[in-house]
């Protein structure tokens, strides 16, 4: 049974909690599948207000009943649940349990966003339901509802919603339905009569259902296979009559019909994604796919070799990196940039945030040329739109034919990045999360001169998960942050996720700049403009180039860096880690070993080695 302690314990005392006025804190257990996104965020905004949260993965009704048995808790939240509470649990009305769902009121069923972008609704909601025995007509607790519409220009998925507007409306509705709990309140009945209760009962969402005429335009396929993204995924035959699940649409603006050729043709491939013909004159770049009980993959690397071979390279054009400003490309572009008053913001929209070897390679070489080439002052990293990052990619690296040497590449181009950002001498480095960030990507992230967040970005800076050291200049970057002890303490602990909050409060990052994404970007232009305006940024800018073309400094990022590459070499060789790593990208319950951790293991001598090594990174 997970738990935040002893981080959670040890973060909570930097933050005065905020428990409803005149009532005490609740003793609240967290049940979920899986400790995912909204269940991580959920988890860390109770705790926020003083509440005592102890975090349940659900094993069986007879197990639940255990826990809740054992430890009293006064009220049960389910953030991400598919499984059926027992009868026990649900009639026990002097301790509510309360189903996180996201859909609008009235809505029922499983596949709840699928459907709502399936039908191109405009709005959408996440309603706090009262556990019955009919799955999602229970009592109403609250209910909140957003628009699905997006700015710039990008094409909604199932997964970017769920992580960005339904958490937000979910952690609304989790307080106020607290807040009713505490003041002795009840829910509502779910009646379909009144007017505003317009959601309907709904079957789970076939692969029949999400079928994809190809003959429609590329911005209506685009959206079919976003309805979908990230799970389960869209299924289609493409041209060579093999069944793949498809991901990571982008509609190709610029495209020259191709007469005679079929739709579902393949037309070309660029950086590991294709361009599929679709109707009326149309195209769609899918940047993964995945057989059936297999991986999620770069699409190149799962369509059959000589189908790849054949179709060909689709560059993009010269001068494609700089886009209009607040514009995404018009066309499949992971990495690209807006230059606007003396401001450099950099994109790099890698899926589901983590970035392979390749990709890594192309971000070091575009951060040279915005270094030799931009007259920028400021360099703000924003990462992607749906995370900031999650480090390497171990889809990947499981996918190679070599895991360990693949990691090996993997890890050194990364660093690669990092290295770059620690040694830009003439710009002062932002990093400004738009999404959440993970493991290397919190890592990377801290390289910046400054770190700014929205209030609704979660943090998790462990790489134990996987049973790896970690690198990305960790040792140097975080003990000046947060000091040696939290630095150490973050990296050892086991899917502790950190609030924005809490992150601020000890110091790993420096500004919340809004209370959500939404608005998040605005402030970002605002306060990097204000960054460039204020009056000591030439003495800032004069200091960083001094450090930063300094060979002692120099030398002393690169032996931090050699010293996470020693360790990391051994995690890479280790059981624990290949079993973990296999264990996560095919989804099921690593059973650990006794050698499990064998590549973390340190001597006396290492333990001295860097305790010395974290002490002077901030010195």
């Amino acid at each position: 049974m997970k738990s935040f302690v002893p981080l959670a314990a040890s973060v909570r005392r930097l933050i005065r909690p905020t428990p409803a006025a005149s009532a005490p804190p609740l003793k609240i257990l967290l049940a979920f599948d899986s400790f995912n996104s909204m269940s991580q965020r959920i988890a860390l905004e109770c705790q926020s207000k003083g509440h005592a949260v102890q975090n349940y993965p659900f094993k069986t009704p007879e197990d639940l009943m255990e826990v809740v048995a054992t430890n009293q808790p006064q009220i049960i939240i389910c953030p991400f649940l598919t499984r059926k509470i027992p009868p026990e649990i649900y009639l026990n009305k002097k301790v509510p349990c309360l189903i996180v769902h996201p859909g609008i009121e009235g809505d029922r069923g499983p596949s709840s966003i699928d459907w709502a972008l399936r039908e191109e609704r405009k709005t959408w909601g996440v309603t706090i339901i009262q556990a019955d025995k009919e799955m999602d007509a229970g009592d109403i607790w609250d209910t909140n509802t957003f628009s699905i519409e997006r700015g710039l220009g990008v094409t909604r998925t199932k997964s970017s919603l769920y992580r960005f507007e339904c958490i937000d409306a979910a952690v609304a509705g989790v307080h106020n339905a607290l807040t009713m709990f505490q003041r002795g309140l009840s829910p509502r009945p779910l009646d379909y009569s009144r007017p505003s209760v317009i959601g309907s009962l709904r079957p789970r969402m076939k692969q029949s259902d999400r079928r994809i005429d190809w003959n429609l335009d590329a911005r209506k396929v685009a959206a079919l296979i976003g309805s979908s993204d990230s799970q389960p995924g869209t299924a289609e035959t493409l041209q060579d009559g093999v069944k793949y699940f498809l991901y990571g649409a982008h509609v190709e603006s610029d495209f020259t019909t191709h007469a005679g050729m079929d739709v579902k043709t393949i037309l070309g491939k660029r950086d590991d994604a294709v361009l599929v013909k679709c109707g009326q004159g149309s195209a769609v770049w899918l940047s993964h796919l995945k057989k059936e009980k297999s991986i999620k993959l770069p699409a190149t690397w799962v369509l059959p070799e000589k189908l790849v071979a054949s179709v060909p390279e689709i560059p993009l054009p010269p001068q494609s990196l700089q886009v209009p400003f607040r514009t995404t490309p018009k066309t499949f572009q992971e990495i690209f940039t807006w230059e606007h008053r003396g401001v450099c913001y950099l994109w790099f929209d890698f899926y589901n945030g983590a970035m392979h070897t390749e990709q890594c390679r192309r971000l070091a070489a575009t951060l040279r040329h915005i270094k030799a080439t931009s007259p920028a002052r400021v360099l703000v990293l924003m990462g992607g739109l749906n995370f900031f990052s999650n480090g390497i990619n171990l889809n990947t690296i499981e996918a190679s034919a070599d895991p360990a040497e693949e990691s090996w590449r993997n890890i050194n181009a990364i660093d690669e990045v990092v290295k770059e950002i620690l040694l830009c001498s003439d710009k002062l480095t932002v990093t400004a999360m738009y999404g959440n960030s993970g493991a290397g990507g919190v890592m990377a992230s801290l390289a910046a001169d400054f770190v700014w967040a929205h209030d609704g970005v979660v943090l998790n800076p462990t790489y134990k998960t996987m049973d790896l050291y970690g690198s990305e200049y960790w040792t140097y970057s975080l003990p000046r942050r947060v000091g040696q002890a939290m630095a150490k303490q973050l990296t050892d602990s086991e899917g502790v996720p950190v609030s924005a909050s809490q992150a601020l409060a000890m110091g790993m990052i420096d500004r919340i700049l809004s209370p959500s994404v939404g608005g998040f970007l605005d402030r970002v232009v605002e306060s990097a403009e204000e960054l460039i305006g204020s009056k000591g940024m030439e003495e800032l800018l004069r200091r960083k180039k001094a450090r930063t073309e300094n060979g002692e400094f120099q030398a002393l990022i690169q032996s931090h860096r050699d010293w996470e590459l020693e360790h990391m070499k051994r995690c890479f060789r280790s059981e624990g880690y290949h079993g973990k790593r296999k264990a996560f990208v095919y989804k099921y319950e690593y059973l650990p070993c006794n050698a499990s951790a064998d590549g973390l293991r340190q001597s006396s001598q290492e333990m001295k080695e860097e305790a010395n090594l974290l002490g002077r990174s901030y010195a």
